[in-house]
């Protein structure tokens, strides 16, 4: 059997959805692979990732299937591939590390289609700020970038958020806190994952302020928010889909058969 090791950055909503769809694919194809799960406790936790990456060199694993933290665990990967084991990146890419596959959402056809609906939402005289993700990530870039370029024009005032989230939660609150102190006149957030937005709604709420909230990620938990009004909108991305065919695309790869190694999820 094929050992595939899955570094996913944390677990719960969407980092489960990623889970299932590669233990969906160990379970259809049982006489295949050996399937590894593993994850962090938070998003940004990049010494762990690190360190997670090394265990699974260091077990035998032959092919990891990760959403990689950021530029801090290049040196980790190309030290994986050194040593002969398979890359496939799901949901975003870091530079400096070239994949054997890559399964993730087209994240610039996403951010521009965020943008399109984010422009229906706003007015001119409105103000939004943008929750950005980790910053030099292009797959996170792209999903803020979209929505720029939609409000360019519109008389919409972008403003930025002076911290990057890391697409963690309590981030996303403590970078809403400090936008509404700056503009208290915010009229919404986006937010290039949906757990920060998920930060925003908890400041919305305890300020009683009212904001259109927009998140990126589709998380089950986001949508909960969504059917009770607290939020405005997500765009949805598949995480099941993205680790399913990415194991399918790192199995292939090792026995020697064609693959595709751009996904689009």
């Amino acid at each position: 059997k094929i050992k595939v090791t899955l570094l996913t950055k944390a677990t719960g909503g969407f980092w489960d959805a990623m889970i299932a769809g590669a233990k969906q694919y160990e379970t259809d194809h049982p006489n295949d692979i050996e399937l590894t799960t593993n994850a962090c406790k938070t998003n940004d936790d990049t010494p762990c990732q690190i360190a997670q990456i090394q265990d699974a060199v260091t077990k035998g694993a032959q092919a990891i299937v990760i959403s990689p933290m950021g530029a801090g665990v290049t040196d980790a990967l190309n030290e994986a591939q050194q040593a002969g084991v398979r890359i496939v990146f799901v949901d975003n890419t870091i530079p400096g590390v070239v994949p054997d596959a890559v399964a993730a959402t087209n994240n610039v056809k996403g951010g521009e289609d965020a943008g399109a609906y984010i422009k229906t939402q706003l007015k001119s005289g409105d103000t939004i700020g943008l929750l950005e993700a980790v910053r030099g990530v292009p797959n996170l870039d792209q999903r803020i970038d979209g929505v720029k370029a939609a409000l360019e024009g519109t008389g919409v005032e972008v403003v930025i958020g002076g911290q990057q989230t890391l697409c963690d939660t309590k981030t996303g609150a403590s970078v809403t806190q400090d936008l509404l102190t700056k503009y208290p006149n915010l009229t919404a957030i986006y937010s290039a994952c949906d757990s920060p937005a998920m930060g925003a709604v908890a400041v919305a709420e305890s300020k009683q302020h009212p904001l259109l909230i927009f998140g990126y990620d589709g998380d089950p938990e986001m949508a909960k928010l969504i059917e009770a009004g607290k939020t405005t909108a997500t765009m949805a991305q598949s995480p099941f889909k993205m680790t399913n065919l990415g194991v399918e695309a790192a199995v292939k790869s090792l026995k020697g058969e064609n693959y595709v190694k751009a996904i689009d999820t």
